[in-house]
């Protein structure tokens, strides 16, 4: 079945690659727009990169790769990368950062509807 299982596997490629160049950006703590100006890369096509939109070539892969400072082959491991609790929170409260106020609210909403805060009983540990 492959890493793409039974999923259609253009579009899925596009959007694991775009994940995973998306995470080694945030580990730098850089933007799009400091990932472009670093290989030489148009920010927005980095964003659409990104978000699986596009499909870019192997010479803009190596620009990014190398901006990245990361092997090649780096920007091709799929597998689910694994993050403490505590880094996982911090990723998420990074990306909150860049996201417009009305947008986080929306977040807030869902994860609200999804999650309901319950309080304890003083019974329970």
């Amino acid at each position: 079945m492959g890493i793409f299982g039974g999923m259609e596997k253009s579009k899925d490629a596009k959007v694991l690659l775009g994940c995973r160049i998306r995470y080694l950006r945030n580990l730098k703590g850089w933007t799009q727009q400091k990932l472009g100006e670093e290989a030489d890369v148009n920010y927005k096509f980095i964003g659409e990169i990104e978000r699986g939109q596009q499909n870019p070539s192997f010479a803009i892969l190596v620009k990014i790769a190398a901006a990245l400072e990361a092997d090649l082959p780096e920007l091709f491991r799929f597998e689910q990368e694994e993050l403490s609790r505590k880094e996982v929170e911090r990723e998420i409260v990074n990306i909150g950062k860049s996201i417009p106020d009305e947008s986080l609210k929306q977040i807030l909403s869902v994860l609200r509807a999804l999650y309901p805060v319950r309080k304890k009983n003083v019974d329970e540990k």
